[in-house]
Order: C-alpha cells, then sequence, then structure tokens
C-alpha cells in the first residue's frame, strides 16, 4: 500500500465527521465563487443606473459572506475532531500492537522511549497533516473549476491559464522527492535520540547525581541537541522553499491571469464587472497550486510516517497500522474504558517445557530445557549469573522478543502455539526482575481497571503490602508517583506481585523477586503463594525458597544440571 491509500483509510475510520469536514470547507470556498459574481453583477447594475438591482446585489452580497464566516467556523470546530480522531487511530493501532502480550496483532518493542515519542507524537501528525492538506487541495480545486467555468464564461484564455501553476509545482515536487523523505527521516532519528537521552536522564535522575556524570551526559545532549538542530533546520529550509516557490508560481500564474485579462479590458471586451469578478478572484486563485505543492512534499512525509511506524506493529505489515478500530473515547461528558478482553481460563493441570532453546544473535540464551511443574507446585530455577535463568522465563512465556527460539511449550499435554497469547490472566501471570509501574493510584497499578476492590486488597494481602497500604490515608487511592517514586523498593516489588496475583492465575511466573525483599517477608510470600493454592515458577537464590520448592532446577550457562 501506497501513502495514499493508507491515508485514506486514515481519513475513513470516522467517515461521518471526516465527510461533515471536508464538506463545509469546500462549502467555504463555493461561497467566493458567488460572492465574486454577485460582486459583478452589482458593479455592472450600478454602471447601468440601476440602483434598486445593484442594492438587492449588496443585499446578496453581504448574505453570502455571513454563510461564508458561519461556514469556517462551523468547519473548524468539526475538523479539530477529525485531526484528534486520525491521530487517536494511528496511535491506537500503534499502542495495541506494542502492548498485546501475543495473537496476531502482537509487535516488536520500540527500541527507547524517545523513538516512542517520534512514532507516537510526530509520525503520527504527519499522516493527519497530509489529510488534512488533501482537504485543502479538494476544496481548492472545486474554487478553481468553479471560477474557472465563470471566468471562462467572460476570458476562456485567462481560465486556461490557469493549469500552467499546478503543473510546474508538480513537476517541481517530483523532482524533490527523495531529498523530501531523506531530509524528514533525519530529522525524526535526530528527535528520537534527542527525546530518548532526556528521558532516561530524568529516569536515572539519582544514578547520574551519586556517579557525578551530570556534565558527561549534558555533553552528550549537546551533541545531540546540535545535530537534531542541523536535521531540523535542514528539513524545514527544504519545506519553507518549496512552499515559497510555489507561492511565487502561484503568483506568477496570476500575473499571466492579469496579462491576458488586459487585453480584454485594453480591448474593451470588459465590463466593469468583469474586472470586478477577475479581481475579486484572483486573491483566491493562488491557493489552490501553494496547497497542491504542500500537500505533495506532505505526501512524501507521510509516506516515511508509514514507513518508520511498520516496524512497530505485527509482521511490519504497514496495513496494520490502518487496522480498523472502535474507539470509544467518550459518550457524552463521561469517558468509557474499554472492556478488557482476556482469553478463556484453562485449568492447569501440568506445565511441560520441552527441549526448549532461546538463543540470541550476540551469543548467550538456554539449550534444550526440560522441566515440568504440576498444578499447585511450586518449582524454582537457579544458578549463577548469565545462566539463562531470566531468558528460559521469558522463553516460556513467549517474551524472548529478540532470541530465536525452539521447542515446546504445553498446557495440559496441548502445544501452545501463540504462547505470548495464552500465557496472560487468568491463565498465567508474570513478575519481572525489575517491575514497571505507572504513575497513577496503587489500586489501578493492581488492576489496570479490570479487578473490584476486595480482589485488590486480597492481592495486597497476599503480596504481603495489605498492612502498609491500610497505614496510607488514600490506601489503594494512593497516587505512587512516576514508576512508584513514592514507594520502597521492596514495596514496589510487593505491588507489582499483587498485580500478578490479582486475578487468580492458573500459574505465577517469578523472575527473582526476593531482590527487594528480606527474608521473613520472603518466607511468608512463599506461604501466602501456597496457602492460596497457586502454581509458582520461580527464580530464586535463596535457601528458604529451595527449602519450601517441590523441586529445584539448576542452569549452568543455558544449561539444566543436576541441583
Amino acid at each position: 500500500m501506497n501513502a495514499w491509500t493508507l491515508a485514506w483509510r486514515v481519513s475513513q475510520h470516522d467517515r461521518r465527521t471526516f465527510w461533515a469536514g471536508e464538506g463545509l470547507f469546500v462549502l467555504f470556498f463555493v461561497f467566493p465563487v458567488g460572492i465574486g459574481w454577485v460582486l459583478g453583477r452589482a458593479f455592472d447594475a450600478v454602471e447601468a443606473g440601476d440602483v434598486d438591482a445593484a442594492v438587492w446585489w449588496v443585499v446578496a452580497l453581504v448574505v453570502l459572506e455571513i454563510g461564508r464566516m458561519a461556514t469556517i467556523h462551523a468547519a473548524a470546530l468539526v475538523w479539530t475532531r477529525v485531526w484528534l480522531q486520525m491521530q487517536t487511530f494511528l496511535r491506537a493501532n500503534l499502542l495495541t500492537a506494542q502492548v498485546a502480550s501475543g495473537g496476531v496483532e502482537a509487535g516488536q518493542p520500540v527500541g527507547s522511549a524517545g523513538e516512542a515519542v517520534t512514532h507516537f507524537r510526530d509520525d503520527a501528525e504527519d499522516v493527519a497533516r497530509f489529510v488534512d492538506g488533501m482537504v485543502d487541495v479538494s476544496a481548492g480545486l472545486v474554487f478553481t473549476v468553479l471560477a474557472g467555468i465563470v471566468m471562462g464564461l467572460t476570458d476562456l484564455a485567462a481560465a486556461l491559464i490557469l493549469i500552467v501553476p499546478l503543473v510546474v509545482v508538480g513537476v517541481a515536487t517530483k523532482a524533490l522527492d527523495s531529498r523530501i523523505k531523506q531530509y524528514r527521516v533525519a530529522d525524526r532519528e535526530a528527535t528520537a535520540a534527542v527525546t530518548g537521552l532526556v528521558g532516561d536522564m530524568m529516569a536515572a535522575a539519582t544514578t547520574v547525581k551519586a556517579n557525578d556524570a551530570t556534565e558527561p551526559l549534558l555533553d552528550r545532549l549537546d551533541d545531540l541537541v546540535e545535530r537534531r538542530r542541523t536535521t531540523a533546520v535542514r528539513d524545514r529550509v527544504l519545506e519553507e522553499c518549496l512552499e515559497a516557490f510555489t507561492r511565487g508560481v502561484a503568483d506568477v500564474g496570476l500575473a499571466l491571469v492579469l496579462l491576458v485579462g488586459a487585453g480584454s479590458l485594453a480591448a474593451g471586451t470588459f465590463s466593469v464587472g468583469d474586472v470586478a469578478l477577475f479581481t475579486a478572484y484572483l486573491g483566491w486563485l493562488g491557493f489552490l497550486p501553494r496547497m497542491m505543492g504542500r500537500a505533495l512534499a506532505r505526501q512524501k512525509q507521510a509516506a516515511v510516517a508509514f514507513e518508520r511506524m511498520r516496524h512497530l506493529v505485527a509482521d511490519g505489515d504497514v496495513r496494520r497500522t490502518v487496522t480498523p478500530r472502535h474507539l470509544p473515547i467518550k459518550i457524552g461528558d463521561e469517558r468509557v474504558r474499554p472492556a478488557v478482553e482476556r482469553p478463556e481460563r484453562v485449568p492447569l493441570d501440568r506445565l511441560d517445557v520441552v527441549g526448549l532453546s532461546a538463543r540470541y544473535p550476540g551469543g548467550g540464551g538456554v539449550t534444550e530445557i526440560d522441566l515440568s511443574v504440576g498444578r499447585g507446585e511450586f518449582v524454582v530455577v537457579t544458578g549463577e549469573i548469565g545462566a539463562g535463568k531470566s531468558t528460559l522465563l521469558r522463553a516460556i512465556l513467549g517474551l524472548a522478543w529478540q532470541a530465536d527460539v525452539t521447542g515446546d511449550v504445553r498446557w495440559n499435554g496441548d502445544t501452545l502455539d501463540d504462547r505470548a497469547a495464552f500465557l496472560v490472566p487468568p491463565n498465567a501471570a508474570f513478575l519481572p526482575q525489575v517491575p514497571q509501574l505507572v504513575s497513577d493510584s496503587l489500586a489501578e497499578n493492581i488492576a489496570f481497571g479490570d479487578a473490584d476492590l476486595d480482589e485488590i486488597r486480597r492481592a495486597l494481602s497476599l503480596a504481603m503490602l495489605g498492612d502498609d497500604v491500610n497505614g496510607w490515608a488514600d490506601r489503594e487511592d494512593t497516587v505512587i508517583g512516576p514508576r512508584g517514586l513514592r514507594l520502597s523498593g521492596g514495596q514496589r516489588q510487593r505491588l507489582a506481585g499483587a498485580r500478578a496475583v490479582v486475578h487468580r492465575p492458573e500459574l505465577v511466573v517469578l523472575d527473582d523477586v526476593s531482590s527487594a525483599l528480606d527474608v521473613e517477608t520472603e518466607l511468608q510470600l512463599w506461604q501466602n503463594l501456597a496457602d492460596a493454592g497457586l502454581t509458582v515458577l520461580a527464580v530464586s537464590h535463596r535457601a528458604v525458597a529451595f527449602e519450601r520448592a517441590d523441586r529445584v532446577v539448576r542452569l549452568e550457562r543455558g544449561r539444566t544440571t543436576p541441583a
């Protein structure tokens, strides 16, 4: 699919609103056609001395001007909604691909936070700007055709000259095709680098200060900003030069119209009304060439945006960026949370890992792993740093994105073809080494809108965080700050643990949660999970975990060894 087809699909996400906005803008450009014609008739009436007719023509002129102003105000209101809907539509598809655990919609993870910002903010906006430009072109085209017909009835040669600027602008934009794309790609990459580094510096502010790394990082930021300045200026200058060129071509076209019209005026074939008509149209006739040049340039930028966004969706298929999607943004004044769609719960009798290997391109990983976990069992994976423990868990769950994974994972004897899609709540839950939290309430971080208060409190109790929360003024509504800044390391780990168990998963997978817990808390955590009847597969290094485990699997250099 090319950018034209993809942009068309974006525009048709909310057809009714789009065509309402399109219709209003076209109508806005139809009004000047009537205004120019009415103005010409008014001057002809004045020239003929028909005062009554002149007055009525002036009244018609006022009515048309009022209608034009009302139309542009309505168009602006409608188009604002279209603009936001188009960008939200693209961002929803990108976000769906990024957060999908598995299934046909799951895409490759974005490289960095800065890159994500440029995709979600800038690339989506580039596509919306292209659609916006094409609406301007369509409206300008309607005016030019209608005005050309009216002018052609007066002077055919002057009307035909209107085609010249359009041809020149099209040829010039085509000649700059590759350069427009090249400059836009470089600018977006430079922007992502700056945004990413700033985000990382803010997230790791304490680490930066503790290592006295402020100056080196600021020097690095200065280099990236200078590169961003160079690419942004180059991209903007090309865009502005093309804009100035199209404006100049449009002015030259108007000058040609005037020259041709001057001959008719000198020959006496133009009436005063014809002169008024041409004068009224001249200011609008330059709009179409300018908008056409701008839209063609934006089309190249939109093509770059789609090429960048396709790397975030499943299979790199650019069509998935425009997958039809319902966006229940709000009903009336109330925001609506979409219902969470989860796989059907399949009670676990036994999980079998058969010949599972996960090897990274740069080396490392696990090879030919076999293990089994029965219902209600507590199985511990241990080993030295770098032995492949985390890789094993991620490979089982279908989350080892960058690794070459082979082997089977079987649920009750049935091979899971799409592990990432199946091994999510309520079938499985995963707690990684570093818990990821969002700047929201405690309850939202646990449930993400998909659990009631009783379930949240039960999960907090299981995760050994209930007593802490009961002592807070806002309890479950406490806002934890960016990445859980208001919590201690142990509290963050236990909060993530509550999230893992809130939906009573058939299998709980824990990656070294004991690293942020004291021995007593960890011992109680294992006891709570056992009392709840949960099946647990965990990475741990502590003796308390080994003592409670039904089975210990030891990894050494990516392979199992006798524990």
